[in-house]
């Protein structure tokens, strides 16, 4: 038999549902008061009470006016003397002004305003978070609300006389009802909310409070600062390559936060010059010199600390819905403030600058002084670079003189750069970055140390990478043939070292999730907006062009509606032939952009190296994976050895293999895939 429910009262219900979702919204996406929210569901909870066994409150009713103005006191209190955020001190207000309607009889006028309370309540808790959880309260409040609405509309009727809904409907009928419009509701926002670009109202809002990030570097930099914030494993940056020069790879990028041009008393400083801003145009702003670009990133960086703008390479323009960029001449780039929220932007750089001739030697930023007190330091640097050759030959030998000795440790390190130097030997990368550029400038060779971050973490499901602040590092640039160089002589610390993170399959679903979450929603521009509009039409004119040679007059009846569908259909099964054919061309799953697919025979076997676990980290060379999978094969370690020389020849090599090279590097590929999984 079909249980029935009185409408009355699953709607009475649906009502007292609706406000005490607005408030557990205020509760988990909001700063709101926790002595107001509990106070307010308290109080949620006694007139619930009350409204059943409809209580009497005559002396309650009283009341009422003493404590709205009670609260409208401590919420101005709250603004001139306590937490002085005029947002917060309204919460407070809201929230007491609510509590005491929560207590009172409530008619149909009451519960509209209510209802109007819970409504500012659901968009404070929009305008505060960007979490995806929130989307799932916000369809039970579409759906409770349904339900209030039907509710007031029968306690009205009921007010003015007229029938209030005396009938009984079956459970299922009316959650039915109720789902189908919460449903409806929450899809029309759905569409709203993907179609409307994103203009940064919230990012305005926390422009009026503290930052909240971490990220970023100060115009200062010790021994240990760098390898400190290494311990921490908090994502600072989201990068998606939709240009990479070939044969780079993001797991060996340098991104750039901060350059240091004085030394002293142990501590590296901003050269001193003042940021003025860049030239821009609406978004663009004109950052390099006329180097021509060679790979864009588009980087999404968390909230920080510092303003601080992270670029690779040698960057020549930035895109972003930010004003102004301040540049110091000599490598800085940074934002107005002292701290921002995330931000989205897209940089265009040179991953390398072409050398040019020498003119004599600059002067200002590219020259800067060696300091005093470590004439010890020049005669060691005078001594390794000796007196002959160019600065590029120098600069190796001083790069060869860390390569023995030397080690890399972050629990024995040396106190000081010249123990560093002349004693220990031992220290993270801040010592071989200070003792690496001392030495160049005591050698005569401009330099200066950067600090950002190295590589991250590939994430195969999205096609990204993911920089932390486990990545940390700090490096020189020197000035050698009129160019910056990178010069690193950090050794790599690989498989042992204590700050890599291993994020797990799960671990980079979820994260590609988050970063599609705040590419498409948090962040979606006007101008992703107008790039998805202008796709849709050229796919829409591109399946559309068969049909320009005849007239609509010319088709027939069967003809045209065929063609009607076929011309709808048309956009979904081009989308379809291009991840079809993307996934069978690519160069196996999760290959970072910047290389061309791989052939068969090589995919075949990278894909054999996966499944059978050789490869131990994202970004991992073809020759590392081989290397580890053969060391258990001897028999196998001559073929690998001509595989891979035919194999980088075919890849990176000058010109195309010949036919009979190619063919034996297939059969090898194939030997060596059956090989390994034997």
């Amino acid at each position: 038999m079909t249980r029935r429910l009185p409408a009355r009262e699953f709607l009475w219900w649906s009502l007292r549902a609706h406000w005490a979702l607005a408030l557990a919204l205020l509760a988990l996406f909001t700063d709101a008061a926790e002595w107001a929210l509990l106070l307010a569901a308290g109080a949620w909870a006694a007139g619930v009470t009350m409204d059943r066994a409809d209580t009497q409150r005559t002396a309650l009713s009283r009341l009422g006016s003493p404590i709205v103005a009670l609260f409208l006191a401590v919420a101005t209190a709250d603004f001139l003397f306590g937490s002085r955020d005029l947002l917060v001190s309204l919460s407070l207000l809201v929230l007491g002004v609510q509590s005491v309607k929560f207590l009172l009889p409530k008619g149909s006028r009451d519960g509209w305003q209510l209802c109007a309370v819970a409504l500012l309540e659901f968009l404070a808790a929009a305008a505060g978070t960007d979490a995806p959880a929130f989307a799932l309260f916000a369809f039970l409040f579409f759906v409770a609300s349904a339900g209030a609405m039907g509710a007031l509309h029968d306690q009205e009727a009921e007010e003015a006389g007229r029938p209030s809904g005396g009938y009984a409907v079956p459970a299922r009928a009316a959650a039915a009802v109720l789902l189908a419009a919460g449903v409806g509701g929450f899809l029309a926002s759905a569409v709203l909310f993907a179609v409307i670009p994103r203009l940064e109202f919230r990012q305005v809002l926390e422009r009026f409070g503290r930052a909240r990030g971490v990220v970023g570097f100060s115009g200062t930099i010790s021994l240990r600062e760098v390898t400190g914030i290494k311990s921490d494993r908090r994502v600072v940056a989201r990068v998606e390559f939709p240009e990479l020069r070939p044969g780079l790879l993001p797991a060996n990028l340098y991104l750039r936060g901060a350059v240091y041009s004085r030394y002293e008393d142990g501590v590296w400083r901003h050269g001193g010059a003042t940021p003025l801003p860049v030239q821009s145009a609406g978004f663009q702003h004109f950052v390099g010199d006329a180097a021509a670009p060679d790979s864009t990133a588009d980087i999404t960086l968390e909230a920080a600390d510092h303003p601080a703008l992270f670029t690779y390479g040698h960057p020549t323009l930035i895109e972003g819905a930010f004003a102004p960029v301040l540049s110091d001449g000599e490598g800085n780039l940074s934002l107005s403030r002292s701290g921002h929220p995330t931000l989205r932007y897209r940089v265009r750089f040179a991953a390398d600058l072409p050398r040019r001739p020498r003119n004599g030697r600059r002067t200002g930023t590219e020259d800067p002084a060696f300091p005093e007190g470590y004439e010890d330091v020049r005669v060691l640097a005078q001594e390794i670079a000796g007196g002959t050759g160019t600065d590029d030959e120098r600069a190796e030998r001083i790069m060869r003189f860390f390569l023995s000795g030397f080690r890399y440790t972050v629990s024995d390190p040396a106190s000081s750069i010249r123990e560093f130097l002349f004693r220990k030997r031992a220290g993270y990368c801040e010592h071989y970055a200070a003792g690496l550029s001392l030495l160049l400038r005591g050698a005569g060779i401009p330099s200066r140390v950067a600090a950002g971050y190295l590589g991250g973490e590939w994430n195969g499901v999205g096609k990204y990478l993911i920089v932390r602040q486990s990545d940390a590092h700090a490096w020189v640039e020197a000035w050698i043939d009129g160019r910056w160089v990178t010069l690193d002589a950090t050794p790599p610390s690989g498989d042992s070292s204590p700050f890599r993170t291993r994020t797990g399959t799960i671990g980079l679903y979820a994260d590609w999730l988050r970063q599609r979450w705040d590419k498409y929603v948090v962040n979606y521009s006007m101008r992703m907006q107008a790039d998805a509009v202008k796709e849709g039409v050229r796919a829409v004119r591109r399946t559309g062009t068969a049909f320009r040679f005849r007239g609509w007059d010319g088709i027939g009846g069967t003809a045209r509606r065929a063609a009607g569908w076929a011309l709808l259909a048309a956009p979904a099964l081009y989308l379809l032939y291009r991840l079809l054919r993307k996934r069978w061309n690519s160069a196996g799953k999760g290959s970072p952009p910047g290389i061309s697919p791989l052939p068969g025979p090589y995919a075949r076997l990278v894909r054999r190296l996966d499944r059978n676990r050789f490869r131990r980290h994202p970004g991992e060379t073809l020759e590392e994976t081989l290397t580890a999978a053969v060391r258990s094969r001897p028999d196998l370690s001559e073929d690998a050895a001509r595989f891979l020389g035919l194999y980088h020849r075919d890849r990176f090599g000058p010109a195309a293999l010949p036919p009979e090279a190619r063919v034996e590097a297939f059969r090898l590929a194939d030997r060596l895939r059956r090989g390994v999984s034997s």
